[in-house]
């Protein structure tokens, strides 16, 4: 009997080390690897505090548009590039640059083509019968699950494909046609309830695109009147301190616009080029986005990538950036900007 006690003892430490190294392992479906949370997503934190992002979209937007208006137009707009990071060079999805889709694209951070791993949102019309993938996580699953507020205003109501998606995911979802209602309406939400995440679609230069032709004069009245509308928001940050200090804005775009031509269907590059315009605490003043990432974005010039080899900084970036802005991991079933490292300072 006196050999048994130290094999029992033995058997017990084998165990004990064995219990202990098994709880050690990271979750398979949490941590570890590239582009992971490190944790459960019930369990999310922000590692910054009191962060917040505005993602404004501006449906339609050329930027050559932006030169030919200048600052004494488009003061706000300009205000942006001026003091945070931007590039007028960023691309949006390759495969289509038409709203719906590419709007998925910025709230999924993923392609469009399900076949390649993306949102699968290839429709541009509403349309109650078709639906995202219910697998298919968004910015607002990811703020949500981290207990974060999250708000969507948007000027077509083809987006409603989003409430019926992430319903659960996003606090405040409104979807109406006339800017003169909305714009003051977002601009009260972001005075008072100072979301974490607010999603802000407006389309005054794709409407005057689609009606009158690119760069035309109805559609540089239309960016102006964009802008005027960018300057409501700005007016509320710069009103609250809080929001001075916390608040960072996104703005991009789903497409371009060819001058003369009313649809944007045309891969071309007037149709496929868009800004994408990081403003706030966390961005650095009159910096270029390709010249702060050089080792891991590239300017394409008047090309059209794909999604293999260098990429230039996409509208689907705007994701991925708005969470890392946050605090927050990546979307997990994200494929564009996952490692979260563009950086804007």
């Amino acid at each position: 009997m006196r050999r048994l006690f130290p094999l029992v003892s033995l058997g017990i430490f084998v165990v004990v080390v064995l219990v202990v190294a098994f709880t050690a392992l990271p979750d398979r479906n949490g941590g570890g690897g590239d582009g992971g949370d490190g944790g459960d997503p019930a369990e999310r934190e922000a590692t910054q505090v009191d962060r917040k992002v505005l993602a404004i979209s501006l449906d339609g937007l050329n930027p050559d548009a932006l030169a030919k208006l200048g600052p004494a137009k488009t003061p706000n707009i300009h205000r942006l590039i001026d003091e945070g990071a931007s590039t007028l060079n960023a691309r949006t999805a390759y495969e289509k640059n038409i709203t719906l889709p590419n709007h998925t694209g910025m709230v999924t951070s993923d392609p469009i083509n399900a076949d390649d791993g993306g949102h699968g949102v290839t429709w541009n019309v509403g349309d109650p019968s078709k639906s995202i993938d219910p697998d298919e996580d968004s910015v607002f699953t990811v703020a949500h699950e981290a207990g974060l507020s999250t708000g969507v205003f948007v000027t077509k109501q083809k987006f409603e494909l989003w409430e019926r998606a992430w319903k659960n995911d996003i606090d405040v979802f409104e979807a109406v046609d006339d800017h003169d209602e909305l714009v003051p309406e977002t601009a009260k939400d972001l005075a008072d309830e100072q979301r974490d995440l607010t999603f802000v679609h407006l389309s005054l230069p794709d409407v005057a695109g689609h009606a009158s032709g690119g760069m035309s004069p109805d559609y540089l009245d239309a960016v102006e009147e964009s802008d005027a509308q960018v300057g409501e928001f700005l007016d509320v940050i710069d009103a609250d301190p809080g929001l001075t200090k916390d608040l960072d804005v996104i703005l991009t775009a789903d497409h371009g616009f060819k001058p003369g031509i009313t649809n944007h269907s045309e891969k071309v590059y007037e149709n496929y080029r868009i800004p994408f315009i990081v403003w706030g605490p966390d961005a650095g003043a009159g910096t270029d986005l390709y010249e702060l990432n050089a080792d891991d974005y590239r300017d394409p010039g008047k090309g059209r990538p794909d999604y293999e080899g260098p990429q230039p900084v996409r509208n689907a970036d705007l994701g991925n950036l708005a969470l890392d802005l946050l605090g927050l991991g990546p979307i997990e079933t994200s494929d564009i900007g996952k490692s979260q490292i563009l950086d804007v300072k």
